[in-house]
């Protein structure tokens, strides 16, 4: 993004603080080649700040030249990393006793007192790093700041916690050597199944570090994690807040409730007798602690049998598979220092895995590890209590199976699975939502040309729309090209596209035409009746929020959706409702930072000047305006005429005003 000039930045409390220190260990040396390495404390844990050079035999250097091997380090496959034999890279090592007398003296590639770290080791990893780092990414912290491919869309790496991540590249059995200077890539010990292993992951044009399911014979870079855990030299990262669930009356009864996104969920798995449903080892304690088992015909009632819609009250439904998929969009969305499951199991009820994080219960969704029940020939079995739950959804597959989302112990994510539909898992209701006029009151306009509606707010003389514009103009995209990016966060459009104006408008506007061509209120693609804020209108809207004295981006921005890690108090006390809808970047297309930052278009722009843009991001309380050069796509605000439109004729403004809302006359195409 080309920035011209920085025309206004209000401030409140200032900038963020300075980035972590880094906690630097004794160097170690390798006893068995005479190596040295840095060392470094990140957490409770301690990291060579150096890749891997010991030559184990077959290991490769990079394009198999030495002076690699002295910058990068060497690649190694999982079999090499483990110290196994290559039959290894082909078989699983789930039936080795390395208790036996055998495999005593066995150790991975690793020296000694060091080893190969376990997937758990770089899941602690990323969750410190990711609740204690400044960078916007994990992937950023961890990155060293020199030997990387260049990427103008992100950001160099910061390395604030002295990792040292070096784009060492990977062998690929087939294609050979890759992706030296543009990746990295580390192995863990834990393996999926006879061909493939887990390795951690990331890019040149990435700010995330990423779980990657790899192929054992991929060659890549090991990191030494030492066999000790140090207490923590600088704070831990803090524990989330508890959520306290909220109350409700259903049917007569007290109900947990818990509010996520614009999605709320009943916080226990339901517990309602129904032919179908079972306790699990059919004793009725398990039943209190865990709610029910239900088959998918007893949950979702498809045959018939009583008058309930489903197995849930009145006022709530088994969720569909998109139910499901819109939490995990969510909490993904604003938490990438945790995977989706570990913020949705309870913090009680799970066994250890060397796999996964304990739970976090981040959200107070509160998944217990209920276990399933499985029906063969007629014979029950009950198994994995303590270590796995999953949720049916109304969704089938086929006439013998349907969808279900599972969590189990030994796994971050929260992933959609299909099951038999005669196994019986728990069921979570949630609620129905809401009719559209219980959402939008009498201020809200209605715009006839898509039948969108929008919240607004009074900022003194001017009246703004609270949401972001989601009309479908051409040109205006979806998050990552998603219909329910544009749902929950509206579109994002180039300015050309918001204003109405030629795509060529920035750059060839001097002419006298040209600069006439935008008008004090300019309607562009907003509504009739409605024109894209002005510089002076941003700036009341600025001022509006700084007198709210609660911060000034925290007062615009919007109370959720924003990642985890946020430096400041979202309180949206000036009603603005900012969303973190992202960037897509015009050159390329790709779309980033969902979830740390809102950009929003001013109508100012041309006559030898970029287009005016405000914006607030995750980790300042700043509230800014810069000018853009390269088209790329933000999001949009609507502010109301105070010249009144021309007057339509009713025969040529037919359509119904919806109730409670104030209408908005269709705009002409």
């Amino acid at each position: 993004m080309k920035i011209h000039t920085i025309v206004l930045a209000m401030l409140l409390c200032g900038a963020s603080g300075a980035l972590a220190h880094v906690l630097k260990m004794p160097d170690f040396k390798d006893k068995r080649d005479g190596r040295v390495y840095k060392t470094v404390q990140i957490g409770n844990q301690r990291w060579f700040a150096e890749n891997l050079r010991f030559n184990v035999k077959g290991s490769w250097c990079y394009d198999n030249r030495d002076y690699n091997c002295e910058t990068y380090g060497r690649l190694y496959n999982w079999a090499m990393a483990m110290r196994l034999v290559d039959f290894y890279n082909n078989h699983s090592i789930a039936d080795i006793d390395f208790t036996k007398k055998d495999w005593k003296t066995y150790h991975d590639a690793c020296p000694a007192g060091w080893r190969l770290p376990a997937n758990k080791d770089w899941v602690t990893l990323k969750r410190y790093v990711g609740r204690i780092g400044k960078s916007d990414g994990v992937g950023l912290s961890l990155k060293s700041p020199d030997l990387w491919e260049k990427e103008l869309r992100v950001p160099a790496g910061s390395d604030e916690f002295g990792f040292n991540a070096l784009p060492a590249g990977v062998r690929n059995e087939y294609t050979g050597f890759m992706d030296l200077k543009s990746s990295a890539q580390f192995w863990s010990s834990s393996e999926i199944d006879n061909v493939g292993a887990i390795y951690w992951s990331v890019l040149y044009d990435s700010r995330s570090f990423d779980k990657v399911y790899a192929s054992k014979d991929d060659g890549v870079s090991i990191r030494c994690i030492e066999n000790k855990v140090y207490p923590f030299r600088e704070p831990p990262p803090p524990p989330r807040p508890k959520v306290v669930p909220q109350v409700v009356n259903v049917q007569n009864k007290a109900v947990l409730t818990i509010h996520i996104g614009d999605q709320v969920w009943m916080v226990n798995n339901l517990n309602v007798k129904v032919p179908g449903s079972y306790c699990y080892d059919n004793m009725e304690e398990n039943c209190e602690r865990f709610g029910r088992l239900y088959t998918w015909e007893a949950a979702t009632n498809i045959t018939g049998t009583s008058k309930m819609k489903d197995v849930c009250p009145n006022g709530w439904h088994v969720p569909t598979s998109l139910d499901f998929y819109r939490l995990n969009i969510y909490l993904k969305d604003i938490d990438d220092a945790v995977g989706v499951g570990t913020n949705l199991r309870a913090r009680e009820t799970w066994l250890e895995s060397d796999l996964a994080l304990m739970g976090e219960n981040g959200f107070g969704f509160t998944a217990l590890a209920t276990g399933v029940r499985d029906s063969v020939d007629s014979v029950s079995t009950y198994s994995g209590i303590g270590t796995f739950t999953g949720f049916w959804t109304v969704n089938e597959l086929d006439s013998t199976r349907a969808f279900v989302w599972t969590l189990p112990n030994s796994n971050d994510d929260f992933v959609m699975d299909s099951s038999l539909k005669s196994r019986a898992y728990p069921v979570r209701c949630l609620m129905n939502p809401p009719d559209i006029d219980e959402i939008y009151d009498s201020t809200s306009i209605y715009d006839k040309r898509d039948d969108n509606r929008y919240k607004t707010l009074a900022v003194g003389e001017d009246v703004w729309m609270a949401e972001n514009l989601r009309f479908a103009a051409p040109g205006s995209f979806c998050y990552e090209d998603k219909d329910i990016r544009c749902r929950n966060y509206g579109r994002l459009y180039p300015w050309h596209v918001a204003m109405r104006l030629p795509e060529d408008f920035i750059e060839n506007s001097l002419d006298s035409v040209s600069q006439g061509a935008v008008v004090e209120e300019h309607q562009g693609i907003c509504p009739d009746g409605w024109h894209i804020p002005r510089q002076e209108e941003w700036m009341r809207l600025g001022q509006f929020a700084i007198n709210k004295r609660k911060g000034l981006a925290a007062a615009l921005k919007s109370r959720e959706g924003w990642a985890q890690g946020d430096m400041t108090k979202n309180n949206n006390a000036s009603g603005f409702n900012a969303l973190p809808a992202g960037i897509r970047f015009r050159n390329d297309g790709e779309y980033t930072e969902l979830g740390t930052s809102a950009y929003f278009w001013a109508a100012e722009g041309g006559a030898g000047s970029g287009a005016a843009y405000w914006y607030v991001v995750s980790s300042k309380d700043e509230f800014k305006n810069e000018e853009d050069f390269d088209g790329n796509a933000f999001s949009l605000r609507c502010v109301k005429n105070k010249v009144p439109p021309k007057e339509v004729a009713p025969e040529n403004n037919a359509a119904a005003q919806p109730p409670a809302a104030t209408e908005v006359q269709s705009q002409q195409q």
